[in-house]
């Protein structure tokens, strides 16, 4: 059952996965036997070959808990890296339970520190946390955490270099994780994160203008001239109360992708010897096959964030808003694949000494905005190029292939939809929705617009026109829109537009732009050069019967 503890184990806790109390601890295990530690490390080899336990990378050793898993990656990161690399090794605890899961645990806080130079630039980067605990229990049969919990404390990132600097705070990161069996022989993973007390901030210095020691010669300059003084820093702060996040997959092919990686790490050595060999022999096959089991990747893919109470200063101003929210929903590869993406900005507020003050009423309050896409047919193309795909080949796909996996994919069956949407601010409220498609080999769309408080924006930027002249252009554009709008209550104008495939354009049923001319056959057929002449003419040379043609003298070049 050792052999079932994968290296993914290791890798994600060494990520420091942040739960909840200062007082987890290891779960109640019999002490780790050499043995045991053997057994284990042979399991992981299997996943990560024998390479990070030969460098120093990786050691397993007993522990009173069950079995020790050290990472130290400092000499390897140095040596990749080319300067010195400081990583506080991270070790996890994991014994096994009686239902063949495993116990893992972790209480080494995450601290990386490295100073080097990058492209002739010396840049520092640091990150470290004060505390961190975590605590989970790992199926081998799911490839996943059934349950996790973990928390950090105190937590700093700091990146610098000669000319930008940015120092990232988090007071305190938690996270919770949750997986079980998918309904169709996938996993269903659950997770959220928030971080508590998060503080930013970002400064960037211009560069130096080039200082002058001596007189050039001819430009008038004095020996000695005194350089510029260095420009100041533009500092950008950033601060949230919370941020939290969570992630949602559905029947996630969790064991299909640790097993392909899996295969591709025990076939190594063969592959880097003599790649072509080795896929023209079983490998390949195994190769495909392990693909088309990790298809269609999942059933669904959702994640969500949500900040609350942000702010950003600058010299120029602030910036805030109450919350703000952004979610994305992913299909698996499917015949009807899409995906949707909505935003939600609450109570924004600004403030900025460059800022007029016929502005202020103008600025957007609330925002939500959506967007959606569907009917994309993703699992045929994918069949195909998986079927016809040659390891040996270059490319991997012959042009026919290639030309019936483009030929598959449809895009006349896609619909992009602008959900119902809106941007509201103290004087104007807008809401507009629609869809757009190609079922006709050119796009078309329909859109409605809805607008309350037109007439007061106008109003407002009329007045302010008569000291800033510029505005009369962005009224006169406001007064035409408004003429293709129709009342739809009061103090509310309504525009609905269409444009179809064939070019033409109509707001509120009204004609604005006519079809596009219909192209007459031959009219785009290529043309020789010289074809289009009359009578063979060829400019400033010979007719084909071999007379000059009228007004020319009839020299050559070499004349000339």
């Amino acid at each position: 059952m050792i052999r079932r503890l994968l290296a993914s184990t290791a890798l994600v806790l060494a990520l420091g996965l942040p739960g909840h109390a200062q007082s987890l601890a290891p779960e109640p295990a019999p002490a780790g036997t050499a043995e045991g530690a053997a057994a284990l490390r042979k399991s992981f080899a299997a996943y990560l070959t024998e390479i990070p336990f030969e460098q120093g990378l990786l050691r397993i050793e007993p522990d009173p808990a069950g079995q020790r898993i050290t990472l130290s990656p400092q000499s390897f990161l140095s040596g990749i890296a080319g300067f010195p690399v400081q990583f506080a090794p991270l070790a996890i605890v994991v014994s096994e339970r009686p239902d063949g899961n495993w116990n893992v645990f972790s209480r080494d806080p995450i601290k990386i520190s490295t100073t080097g130079e990058i492209e002739g630039a010396i840049t520092h980067f640091q990150y470290d946390q004060a505390t961190q605990l975590t605590k989970g229990v790992y199926s081998p049969a799911l490839a996943a955490f059934t349950q996790a919990e973990g928390t950090a404390e105190r937590i700093t990132n700091v990146q610098e270099d000669a000319t930008t600097r940015s120092k990232a705070e988090i007071g305190k990161a938690t996270v919770e994780m949750t997986g079980r069996p998918g309904a169709t022989g996938g996993v269903d993973i659950d997770i959220r994160q928030t971080y508590d007390d998060w503080r930013q901030t970002s400064a960037f210095t211009p560069p130096r203008p080039d200082e002058e020691t001596e007189g050039t010669e001819g430009t008038g300059s004095d020996p000695g001239t005194v350089p510029e003084s260095a420009p100041e820093p533009i500092e950008i702060a950033m601060t949230a109360r919370t941020i939290e996040a969570s992630a949602a997959l559905r029947d996630g092919r969790t064991v299909a992708i640790r097993d392909l990686y899996a295969l591709a790490v025990q076939h190594t050595g063969e592959l880097a010897t003599d790649p072509k060999a080795a896929l023209a022999g079983p490998l390949g096959a195994q190769l495909k096959d392990a693909i088309g089991k990790v298809l269609p990747l999942w059933a669904s893919l959702s994640g969500e964030a949500t900040a609350r109470d942000v702010t950003l200063s600058s010299l120029y101003g602030e910036f805030g808003f109450a919350e703000g929210r952004h979610a994305m929903r992913f299909t698996g590869i499917e015949d009807n694949a899409g995906f949707d993406m909505d935003v939600s900005v609450k109570g924004m507020r600004a403030t900025s000494p460059l800022m007029p003050a016929w502005a202020a009423s103008l600025l957007p309050q609330d925002m939500d905005l959506g967007f959606a896409m569907s009917g994309a047919d993703l699992k045929t193309p994918a069949a195909i190029a998986l079927a016809e795909v040659d390891f040996t080949a270059d490319p991997p796909l012959s042009p026919e292939a290639q030309a019936q996996v483009q030929a598959a994919f449809d895009p006349t069956r896609i619909v992009l939809q602008l959900k119902p949407s809106r941007l509201r601010s103290a004087d104007l409220d807008v809401t507009a929705s629609g869809d757009f498609a190609f079922r006709e080999g050119a796009p078309s769309a329909n859109v409605t617009l809805e607008a309350a408080g037109l007439d007061k924006v106008i109003g407002k930027l009329q007045s302010a026109a008569q000291s800033e002249p510029d505005l009369h252009q962005t009224v006169g554009m406001l007064q035409f829109a408004k003429g293709f709008g129709r009342a739809k209550g009061e103090d509310r104008m309504e525009w609905i537009v269409a444009a179809a495939a064939d070019g033409s354009v109509t707001v509120n049923g009204t004609m604005v732009k006519g079809p596009d001319p219909v192209a007459e056959p031959g009219d785009d057929e290529d043309v020789t050069p010289g074809d289009e002449l009359e009578n063979g003419d060829i400019p400033g040379g010979e007719t084909q019967d071999g007379d000059t043609q009228d007004g020319d003298t009839g020299a050559s070049q070499s004349d000339l």
